[in-house]
């Protein structure tokens, strides 16, 4: 099959850049793959450097205030599908599948099969550009988790042959690292006189709606004493100019340590004890819960959406509820009085990361998918 993605991200594109990379990667040495991605975006950068993918710079305004832009991109679009005869099309956002519908309205001849991601818990709209995406660019949706799969079938979309398929992880990059070099990468990091304290970390930014400042609350608000044997390392987004004046204002700027982006994300999720990943909107069943979970790290979650999914509570990690900064606290306590059981944990979570989050899993559904929609398709 040739298949071509697209995404409309102009700079980095989270969840979406691990989830096409991934699969596009999984799938280029059995099939033609491309990307199309904003020149400017992480994605078309990874793609470029994927063996066996085919990156495209391409740009998804598609919203009609951007008329002297759309005109552009429709045309650039409309070439490429007319000169590469996709067999599948997968999208990823509101703006790419918008683009892709107004090329669809004017197509002649067999069309190529079009499968829709959806990736995150908003609701899906029931306007007309909606509609018409539903009932004229989608043959196929795929749901990334349980809980987003209810959101499309109440959905426009409801029409659709529906699939779950959850994110999948590199389990040999994120594999537990050895004992001796994640405690120097940690006394690196966080040097002698806190590297020893529990390390809470995420990989999920300071992002207001992935709730990381309310970790920090939680640890704030904890007794001096238990407080002081604890840490937060945050990998991603830095926090803001009024979450910094928070941080301060909490008392917490040597109980928090900021990482910011980085490429090796494995080496520092390896110096964590516990992960966390406390979101209150958008999420879904979570890259970040997954990787950490593959690298042996026990994780907390809210009971938001689909994070709930990757949890067995107390066996591999802890639920909690969104923004219950009192829950967080009390949870806390009960960690750092037994530490002992967290690595027991960890190990659990490693257990379940190997037997259910494989890439290879989540590649050979997703590619079951193209395979069913562009039969249908054809037939």
């Amino acid at each position: 099959m040739k298949i071509l993605f697209v995404n409309f991200h102009c700079g980095r594109g989270g969840g979406h850049d691990t989830y096409i990379v991934a699969i596009a990667r999984g799938l280029s040495a059995r099939h033609q793959v491309f990307v199309a991605a904003p020149g400017s975006s992480r994605l078309y950068e990874h793609a470029c450097a994927a063996k066996g993918v085919t990156a495209v710079p391409m740009d998804f305004p598609a919203k009609l205030k951007d008329v002297s832009r759309l005109c552009g991109a429709w045309r650039a679009l409309r070439a490429l599908l007319q000169r590469e005869q996709f067999d599948v099309i997968h999208v990823n956002g509101s703006p790419d599948h918008r683009l892709l519908l107004l090329v669809m309205l004017w197509w002649k001849g067999p069309r190529p099969s079009i499968v829709f991601t959806k990736h995150n818990s908003i609701a899906i709209k029931s306007d007309f550009l909606t509609r018409l995406r539903a009932t004229r660019a989608t043959d196929e949706v795929i749901a990334v988790s349980d809980s987003t799969a209810e959101l499309v079938r109440k959905s426009v979309y409801a029409h659709c042959p529906l699939t779950v398929v959850k994110n999948g992880i590199d389990m040999a990059k994120y594999a537990p690292r050895d004992a001796a070099s994640a405690a120097a990468k940690r006394l690196t990091m966080l040097g002698p006189d806190r590297a020893s304290r529990l390390v809470l970390g995420t990989v999920t930014g300071f992002d207001s709606y992935k709730g990381t400042m309310d970790m920090i609350a939680a640890v704030a608000g904890l007794p001096g004493e238990v407080r002081e044997r604890v840490i937060v390392v945050v990998v991603g987004t830095e926090p803001s100019a009024e979450q910094r004046r928070t941080i301060e204002t909490l008392g917490m700027q040597h109980n928090v340590h900021v990482v910011g982006f980085v490429e090796n994300v494995p080496d520092y999720i390896a110096t964590f004890d516990i992960g966390f990943v406390l979101s209150y909107a958008v999420e879904t069943v979570s890259f970040a819960c997954r990787e950490m979970m593959a690298m042996g790290k026990p994780v907390m979650v809210t009971r938001y959406a689909g994070l709930p999914e990757n949890i067995d509570d107390g066996i591999d990690g802890w639920i909690v509820e969104p923004r219950d900064v009192s829950d967080i606290g009390a949870l806390l306590q009960k960690i750092v009085a037994d530490r002992a059981g967290v690595p027991v944990m960890g190990a659990r979570a490693h257990e379940k990361a190997v037997r259910e989050f494989s890439s290879d899993r989540f590649v050979a559904a997703t590619e079951a998918v193209y395979r069913r929609a562009a039969a249908a398709l054809a037939g």
